[in-house]
């Protein structure tokens, strides 16, 4: 099981549209968000459920887990600018359904997205968007 394919399968794709934007990207376990930040940032969390299918399959080389993407914008200037950055979001995992299957790489799909759900937190200067869906993905070599 390659964990860094996959993981890179669904990253790079984020990353990629966000830079776009001008918007940093926090990916788990990499470069923590900046505390006390007042200037608008992606997080996204890749997480890991079944990695193997043995009731179906032989093979250890297919996961399945979960991709949330949190969307932090500035508070008390509407929710335009989050909305605009969540359907990015939402453009990208769309994206993974038009993949083609190939005999090497990640063949990456999600399920339903959850979302978007908008919150504020009192102590925080920041208005946050949150996505979420699920993933199955094999690695062919």
């Amino acid at each position: 099981m390659n964990y860094q394919a996959i993981r890179a399968a669904i990253e790079n794709p984020l990353l990629t549209a966000f830079t776009g934007l001008s918007v940093p990207v926090f990916f788990d376990n990499i470069t923590a968000v900046p505390v006390g930040s007042t200037l608008e940032y992606v997080t996204v969390n890749v997480t890991f459920g079944e990695t193997n299918e043995a009731t179906l399959t032989s093979s250890v080389d297919t996961a399945r887990g979960a991709i949330v993407i949190r969307v932090f914008t500035e508070k008390g200037k509407g929710p335009a600018r989050n909305q605009i950055l969540i359907t990015t979001a939402v453009d990208v995992l769309e994206t993974f359904h038009n993949s083609n299957k190939t005999n090497t790489g990640v063949f990456l799909k999600v399920g339903n997205i959850s979302g978007p759900t908008f919150s504020t937190v009192d102590t925080t200067p920041l208005f946050e968007g949150r996505v979420e869906t699920s993933y199955v993905a094999t690695v062919l070599s």
